[in-house]
């Protein structure tokens, strides 16, 4: 056994935080899925001040301090993300708030002793991050081999630039661990590949992607937390306007003030929460995935 995997003190309150946890992440996913990736912010406030009320009612300084320090790294570094247009609002406090109720797992509920020394939520995001992958190549694979049938994708040296170089870099680094004296896991080199074919793909057809995911809107129907398509617009006039990729009530009441109709918006992005929820599901049932690849 790797010494990485070494026992750590039993959180006090662990089941009731744990189904805290679950049960606000549940909700969240829910409403993620269901009504157009919007969370009422009833939900995500409620999320937090239940997470900070189980500190205070199992209250031991140390991990609350603990949860404190992880809680602001995790939603500091997910509130840029947030306002990159990249990550919802929702996600980034249902992260915080899973970081807060549970720092980290000193034992999963349905298996062995193998804690992890790092963050719970990062062991969380192993198995999050692997499904959305798997349901973003499953979704959009069987458009763009569409598109190819059709001939509605050139790929001109442009396009296959920055792919090539990801294929030759992969090749340098498979022939790196190929001729070190101790052999890489095959559990390690499949999920690295895999990650990288993943990669390739979405790096390969990312224009067509995000293609699919734009739709002309009227200005008159815009929301506060819509995703502009920036690169879409024109960037002189999107400069002069002053537009960010997240729009709030300001950049809706200049867009109406402006002479334009219609502006591309990502109206297709895929959401998070449900992949989020099978992660912490997953995490919390039987631990660290990574545990289980350094047992072999």
């Amino acid at each position: 056994m790797l010494e990485i995997f070494s026992p750590q003190p039993e959180i006090p309150g662990l089941a009731l935080r744990s189904l805290a946890a679950l049960a606000f992440t549940c909700a969240a996913a829910y409403f993620d899925a269901f009504n157009k990736k919007w969370v009422p912010n009833y939900l995500v406030y409620g999320f937090l001040g239940c997470a900070l009320a189980l500190n205070v009612l199992f209250f031991d300084s140390a991990l609350f301090i603990q949860a404190l320090v992880i809680a602001a790294a995790v939603f500091g570094s997910t509130y840029l993300l947030y306002k990159a247009g990249q990550l919802g609002g929702a996600d980034a406090y249902v992260l915080t708030s899973i970081s807060l109720c549970v720092p980290y797992l000193s034992k999963p509920f349905l298996a062995g002793e193998q804690s992890v020394p790092y963050p719970f939520i990062l062991s969380v995001l192993a198995p999050t991050g692997l499904a959305f992958i798997l349901h973003m190549v499953a979704r959009f694979l069987p458009y763009i081999s569409r598109k190819i049938s059709k001939g509605e994708v050139r790929f001109g040296l442009t396009k296959i630039a920055g792919p090539l170089l990801l294929l030759l870099a992969f090749a340098f680094f498979i022939y790196s661990i190929s001729i070190l004296p101790v052999a890489l896991p095959i559990q390690y080199v499949a999920i690295l590949s895999f990650l990288f074919a993943s990669l390739f793909f979405f790096s390969l057809f990312k224009e067509e992607i995000k293609d699919s995911m734009v739709e002309m809107v009227p200005v008159s129907r815009l929301q506060e937390e819509d995703v502009l398509a920036l690169e879409k617009m024109d960037k002189h006039l999107a400069k002069k306007l002053g537009l960010s990729p997240l729009i709030g009530k300001a950049a809706i009441a200049i867009l109406k003030k402006s002479k334009l109709k219609r502006v591309p918006v990502y109206t297709g992005m895929p959401f998070f929460l449900p992949y989020l929820l099978l992660g912490l599901a997953f995490s919390l049932l039987f631990g660290d995935l990574l545990y289980y690849l350094a047992r072999f």
